[in-house]
């Protein structure tokens, strides 16, 4: 007798498929969190696991579909891992190719033309003794340098004041000529004492010291008199070579002749 028959049980789904498309999704929301390759590649094998016994199963086992689209997922989850990587590898390495460099220690002395402010060079004025002057509520300009010639006095100096402004080229120029060997040995026993005029104004003025030819240099007394001047136009360009001579006679008392005559203030 023929037995009875029995419906054939549907097909269980594969646990692979099913993971493979677990791992698809989590994949495809985890590329640009560093999870593309680490989900995409075993959903990808899981897939094709999956298949394999699928078709071995007889129809016993189905989720192909979902093994197909866990596949189709990890690949492009992969694809995707892969792209954005090749991006940050590509712009870190074009980033270290343009990157500047440190930029470079600037030298103690510019080499050509001077970009440091108008009255005191940035190197300094080497071993020379320099004051520079501002006014001061208690005291005039007049006592201010009253007091430098009778300190430069006791340390053996003679005073050479120098008139400044900061919109005098030429001063800035004779500033940077200041550490130069020449300038170094002239000015040795000096005390350069400079008097920005657009600082003092008024008071410059009834001292005679403010000239529109500036720089002037001037030897004063122990009570702040000017008793001689000299002007910048005495030497050609001002570099060390030519103002040191002139300087050094200037303050020695041995220069003569002048192309620019000082003439003594009638009164102060």
């Amino acid at each position: 007798m023929q037995p009875p028959w029995a419906p054939r049980p549907a097909p269980t789904t594969d646990a692979k498929a099913i993971a493979s498309l677990v791992l698809g999704l989590l994949c495809l929301m985890g590329t640009l969190c560093w999870m593309g390759a680490p989900l995409g590649v075993p959903a990808i094998l899981l897939g094709a696991l999956a298949h394999r016994d699928i078709r071995r199963s007889s129809g016993m086992t189905g989720g192909g579909g979902l093994a197909t689209a866990g596949i189709a997922m990890g690949a492009v989850g992969s694809l995707v891992f892969a792209t954005w990587i090749g991006f940050l590898v590509f712009a870190m390495t074009a980033r270290s190719v343009t990157a500047p460099g440190p930029s470079p220690v600037p030298p103690s002395r510019p080499a050509g033309a001077a970009t440091a402010p108008a009255l005191v060079p940035p190197w300094g004025f080497g071993s020379l003794h320099v004051v520079d002057l501002h006014p001061e509520a208690s005291r005039t300009l007049h006592a201010l340098l009253a007091q430098e010639a009778r300190a430069a006095r006791t340390t053996g100096e003679t005073v050479l004041v120098e008139t400044v402004d900061k919109a005098c080229d030429a001063c800035a120029e004779i500033a940077r000529a200041m550490p130069e060997p020449e300038l170094q040995s002239a000015l040795a026993h000096a005390r350069v004492v400079r008097v920005p005029v657009d600082e003092f104004g008024l008071e410059a003025a009834t001292l005679h010291l403010a000239t529109p030819d500036l720089p002037w240099f001037y030897l004063v007394d122990t009570r702040g008199d000017p008793r001689d001047g000299l002007s910048a136009d005495e030497w050609g360009d001002n570099d060390a070579d030519e103002i040191a001579p002139v300087l050094e006679a200037f303050l020695g008392g041995t220069l003569r002749a002048r192309k620019v005559p000082w003439r003594a203030p009638t009164s102060l």
